[in-house]
Order: structure tokens, then C-alpha cells, then sequence
């Protein structure tokens, strides 16, 4: 009864220092913001203020920390207060049904986490031990100490971070941010067009019934970037949108710009990700050319950033520690046959039975394009499938790790990671098939 009393101590803890004020959001967006929108908002600033933590705050500065933190918790709590409990006549929690709900999804997954407490091969002999040298006092000074000092290490901050933030300080109530942030990713996406409270629900529930198992939150990475992919596509699609948000692009891409930094520093494959889509960008020919250099030149920035950063620590600044290192052009037919490419294409075709958000992906996609195939979005999306696809042939048939049992252990976890990419594609068919104009 302590521990079920304690998640939901923690949940509302998570919903405090993620909470952005509605003051904030209306200056960056040009309008208000509901409940959903502060949130995702504040998640996105709320990581980009915990990575910047972790890089100033050295381990003798632990008191000074945790006053930061007191302070920052008592801001957003005021404002929390502020922006939805105060003035109930004015009727704020306009979704009150759909609040109730994203807490109970939150509360109920987190229930079912504290029942499976399982930690991936992973995640135990990487991301946990990345998570244990915060929890133990160390700084990011520690971390070239660890295995796989090459990998970034941000994601295991959070679960450092929350945990310690916790009424009970349980390793796994770390754990209950990477579901938060899945259950608020999936509350964002379905609602990019206004639609019913019963509409939303049922999109909801559809997209957590084709993604949902408990072992997304065995310490593993990816469901951290897969979240995080699908407010970058959303943010990207509410400007895409709204033209007149271009007057202003600066302050509305700078949640965009803080995604691709957060999905850099969770994983290293991010840096690929953030390439596939700002390269799916540079494709479209309705977004001005400016706009495009901004989005480069930030990611240009950061990923220098991240590269010098890590060198100054002492850490590795290479893709993946024993892998991608035997491959030459002199040898390019030893990695690039049709031995090696059919059996990639077998394990995706398998992997796709379990990751169904690719092959429901490739039929909106197909039915989409038959009816508009001038729709610059759904362009925009076609680009990111196949550039997906080729990152993920790529990765594998250039391995250096024996094929087969690279695939069996780490294609699902790729497919899954960028299968976030897609998730937009439900709420937009569900739009196409109730008549409106995706554009």
C-alpha cells in the first residue's frame, strides 16, 4: 500500500518538473497552450536542463544541486497551481476526462513495472552501470571508468535523477519517467488535430495496443528516443502547419533543436537519426531555405558540441567499440552480398510481426499517396521510411559482429527506436478517413 502510494507520490512529482507555464508556451507559440501541450513542452526543456546539470554540477557541489532542484520544483509547482487550479470557474481543465486517463495509463503501467522488475543484458551491464556512479556520488568525470564509456549516457542521468527524486529512492522509480514520457508522447500525438474526447481515447488506446509490453522499460534506451521521435515529428508537423509560425521560427524550433540534442546524448545512434530526418527536411521544397540552414547548423553545433565535450572528459567519441572497423573498400563484397542482404530482409520481415507499426506505416503511406500524391508532408514521410530502412540495411550489413546474431539481438530494438518516426501516421489516416486535408 506504501509503494502504490509512493508511485503516485512520484508520478506527481515527474508532472511538476516537467510542467512548463502557460505564460511560456504562449510567448514561444504565439498562443495558449492546454494542459497536454505544457507538458510535452516542459519534458523537452526538462531533460535539456537535467543534461546541463550533469555537466556543471561536479560531485562536491551535491548540496547546491539539490537546492537547484528545490527551487526549480517550487517554480514549476507554483505555476502548476497557477495556470490550472486557480479560477475553476473559468473551467482551465477543459480535458478533464482525458487527464484523469493519462494519469490511470501512467499509473497503471508504473504498477505493472513494479511488478516485473526486470533489467535487460543491456541495460544492466551498460545503462545501470552508467546510472550507479551518479547514484554513488560520482560526476560525468567518473563515467570513462565504465564499460562502453563510448556510449552517451543522458538517459541513465534521467533514471539516476528520478530515482533520486523519489519518496522511496527505488531504482525503478527512475523508470517511471521513460514511462511518463511514452504515455505523454502518445497523448501528444493524438491530439495534432482537434478531435472528440471519446476520438482521442480510442487513438490512444489503439497506438498503446500496438506498442505497449512491459520489457520496453527493462532499462533499455530506446524507448526513450522512440518517445522523444515522435514529439520531433509532431513539433516538426504543427510548424510545418502553420505557416505563420515561420515569423517566428527561432522560438518555435528551439523545442525541435533541444529533441535532436536530447536524442544525440541518449544514444549514439541518434546522430543518425537526427540526420535521417533533417535530411527528409532539406527534401521538402516548402520549407524555406533559411529555416533549413538554421535546423543544420544547430545540429552541426550540437553534435561538435557532444564530440568535444566527450573528449574533454576522456571518453570514446567513436560510433560502436569493435564494430564497423574491418569494413574497406577492398572488402566491400564481404559485407555487400545477397547472401548477407537476403538474410537482413528475413529478420526484418520477422521483426515486423513484432514492430507492426512498420508494416501499418507502409499501407497508410501506399493509401495516402494514391489519393494526394502531391501532399508535402506525406512526402516528407515517405523520405523518412526510406532513409530509416536504408540507415537500418545499412547498419547491419556493415557490422563487423557475426550477421546472424546481430540481427537476433539488437534489429527489434532499432526497428522499435525508429518506428517513433511513424507513430503520426495513425491520428493523420484517421483524419484522411473522416474527409479533412492533411496539408
Amino acid at each position: 500500500m506504501i509503494e502504490l502510494f509512493s508511485i503516485l507520490i512520484q508520478i506527481l512529482v515527474v508532472t511538476v518538473f516537467c510542467y512548463f507555464p502557460k505564460n511560456a508556451y504562449s510567448f514561444i507559440y504565439r498562443k495558449k497552450g492546454d494542459f497536454f501541450q505544457c507538458l510535452e513542452t516542459g519534458a523537452i526543456f526538462n531533460i535539456f536542463i537535467l543534461l546541463c546539470l550533469s555537466l556543471f554540477f561536479r560531485k562536491y557541489m551535491n548540496e547546491l544541486l539539490n537546492i537547484f532542484l528545490i527551487i526549480y520544483f517550487i517554480f514549476n509547482l507554483l505555476f502548476l497551481v497557477k495556470d490550472n487550479f486557480l479560477n475553476f470557474n473559468k473551467k482551465i481543465f477543459k480535458f478533464n476526462s482525458l487527464i484523469i486517463f493519462f494519469f490511470l495509463l501512467i499509473f497503471l503501467f508504473s504498477v505493472d513495472l513494479a511488478n516485473n522488475l526486470k533489467i535487460g543484458w543491456d541495460a544492466q551491464n551498460y545503462w545501470l552501470v552508467k546510472k550507479q556512479i551518479f547514484t554513488n556520488g560520482g560526476d560525468i568525470l567518473d563515467l570513462k571508468y565504465t564499460p562502453r564509456d563510448d556510449y552517451p549516457y543522458l538517459g541513465s542521468y534521467l533514471w539516476h535523477m528520478y530515482s533520486k527524486l523519489s519518496f522511496l529512492g527505488y531504482e525503478y522509480f527512475g523508470r517511471i519517467f521513460y514511462i511518463y514520457l511514452f504515455v505523454l508522447s502518445i497523448f501528444a500525438i493524438s491530439q495534432i488535430n482537434n478531435l472528440k474526447k471519446i476520438e482521442n481515447i480510442i487513438l490512444i488506446l489503439l497506438i498503446i495496443f500496438l506498442i505497449y509490453k512491459i520489457n520496453l522499460f527493462n532499462g533499455y534506451q530506446e524507448i526513450l528516443n522512440f518517445s522523444l521521435l515522435i514529439l520531433m515529428t509532431k513539433k516538426f508537423y504543427i510548424f510545418f502547419k502553420n505557416k505563420n509560425l515561420e515569423k517566428n521560427f527561432y522560438l518555435t524550433l528551439a523545442p525541435l533543436v533541444l529533441i535532436i540534442n536530447s536524442v544525440i546524448w541518449i544514444k549514439n545512434e541518434g546522430a543518425v537519426l537526427a540526420m535521417i530526418f533533417l535530411g527528409s527536411i532539406f527534401l521538402l521544397k516548402n520549407i524555406r531555405f533559411h529555416i533549413k540552414i538554421f535546423l543544420l547548423s544547430s545540429f552541426m553545433f550540437l553534435i561538435l558540441g557532444k564530440y568535444f565535450l566527450f573528449d574533454y572528459i576522456g571518453l570514446a567519441n567513436e560510433i560502436q567499440k569493435g564494430n564497423y572497423e574491418y569494413f574497406r573498400i577492398q572488402n566491400f563484397f564481404d559485407f555487400i552480398n545477397l547472401n548477407r542482404i537476403f538474410l537482413v530482409f528475413k529478420y526484418i520481415l520477422f521483426y515486423s510481426l513484432e514492430v507492426l507499426i512498420y508494416p501499418i506505416s507502409i499501407i497508410i503511406l501506399l493509401i495516402l499517396i494514391n489519393f494526394d500524391k502531391k501532399n508535402s508532408f506525406i512526402l516528407f514521410m515517405v523520405s523518412l521510411l526510406v532513409l530509416s530502412s536504408g540507415f537500418i540495411l545499412l547498419a547491419f550489413l556493415l557490422t563487423s559482429f557475426p550477421l546472424e546474431w546481430h540481427l537476433w539481438v539488437a534489429l527489434d530494438r532499432i526497428m522499435f527506436q525508429t518506428s517513433g518516426f511513424f507513430i503520426i501516421l495513425i491520428p493523420l489516416f484517421y483524419d484522411f478517413l473522416k474527409g479533412r486535408n492533411l496539408n
